[in-house]
């Protein structure tokens, strides 16, 4: 690193804890010099330009320059690997490489920007535009300068190819769905009714078979459960119900029910014979997990595959559309989506938690 920008950024560091020192007033009893955490904990676009190309009627081209200052995406901080981006990308008429933004860091960490060419940093400054041709990497340095923190920053904007999707560690959080934490218990009633709870049985809800159907293909163990729009009716959900029943060999049980809502009546379980599954059925695993991620609907368990079914729950293939963490240190797992259609993951054995990320090409 150039020597130069390293003595700049000390001297910076140093005339900051002077002023510090010099204009103590409401907060005379913090001592500003003991804080060696670091991080950053917001970063806002402050304006991007939209660059517009128009052609006249004789062929002429007209370019016009407007500078958008709101209504700018949300960027998204992974704390646990380092990385700054935004899910919702930019128009692509964006201007990337004069872009103005403000870093926001913990308990006044310095901020500094590593070159594209070199390994030298140079002072982060909020007047400055910046190049985010590609992603650039800020240095956020502790107060008392003992240490210091990269972020890898995106700005992603529309036009660019998805790469494949990427799983990345993150921490426990509000997003995280609270099904990941919860399991599926299910309760056999008298006749052609039984009680499932979705929370590990802190609450139930009353179900029903349909006429005749048999409620020892009732799943036991492993039971899995997931809800979603049905898309030949509106106003109208699809349900499945999974797990491993003693009573179906090798595969998992599996039903279904049609949900209105707002019909009066509660709507019954059909069970999905293993006849009609022919030779795609889903087998037997350990925590077996149902989700609806990308308007599909994909089953994960512990046997290191995933499965899709295009038919509502009839057939199950194996799919590519997303593998797992090669990093998993088992398949003990559960996954489950957030309110916003996020698919993670959770490792039972070590509690680590897991996000699946679309990765965008560099602009």
């Amino acid at each position: 690193m150039n020597k130069r920008y390293i003595y700049t950024l000390c001297l910076m560091l140093s005339v900051v804890l002077c002023l510090t020192s010099c204009l103590k007033g409401a907060d005379d009893d913090l001592d500003y010099s003991s804080y060696d955490d670091t991080a950053i904990t917001s970063f806002t676009l402050t304006a991007v330009n939209k660059i517009t190309t128009t052609t006249s009627s004789d062929g002429t081209e007209t370019v016009s320059k407007t500078t958008l200052n709101s209504g700018l995406p949300i960027f998204n901080i992974d704390q646990y690997n380092h990385k700054i981006y935004n899910r919702v990308p930019l128009a692509k008429e964006c201007d990337l490489e004069h872009v103005l933004v403000t870093i926001t860091t913990k308990r006044n960490g310095q901020v500094g920007i590593k070159s594209l060419i070199s390994d030298s940093v140079f002072q982060y400054i909020y007047t400055d535009s910046i190049d985010f041709s590609q992603p650039r990497v800020f240095r956020v340095f502790a107060y008392n300068g003992s240490g210091y923190r990269d972020y890898q920053v995106t700005i992603n904007k529309k036009g660019s190819e998805e790469n494949e999707k990427e799983w990345m560690r993150v921490a426990d959080g509000a997003d995280v769905p609270q099904a990941l934490i919860q399991d599926f218990v299910l309760q056999k009633g008298d006749n052609n009714s039984f009680q499932l709870s979705k929370d590990g049985g802190i609450t139930w809800t009353d179900e029903m078979l349909g006429e005749g159907e048999n409620a020892s293909l009732l799943p036991e163990s492993s039971i899995a459960w997931v809800s979603f729009p049905y898309s030949a009716s509106a106003n109208t959900d699809y349900e499945l119900l999974a797990g491993n029943c003693v009573n179906e060999g090798d595969a998992c049980t599996v039903w279904r029910k049609i949900v209105e809502r707002d019909a009066p009546e509660t709507s019954k379980w059909v069970n999905i014979p293993m006849d009609d599954s022919k030779d795609y059925y889903l087998p037997k695993m350990g925590s077996l997990s149902l989700v609806y991620y990308n308007n599909n609907v994909y089953a994960i368990g512990d046997d290191d595959k995933i499965y899709k079914s295009r038919d509502g729950g009839l057939t199950w293939k194996t799919t590519n559309d997303f593998t797992l963490p090669e990093e998993l240190g088992s398949y003990h797992i559960k996954a489950a989506t957030n309110e916003r259609g996020e698919l993670y993951l959770i490792d039972l054995e070590n509690g680590e938690l897991w996000r699946l990320t679309d990765v965008f090409a560099a602009q």
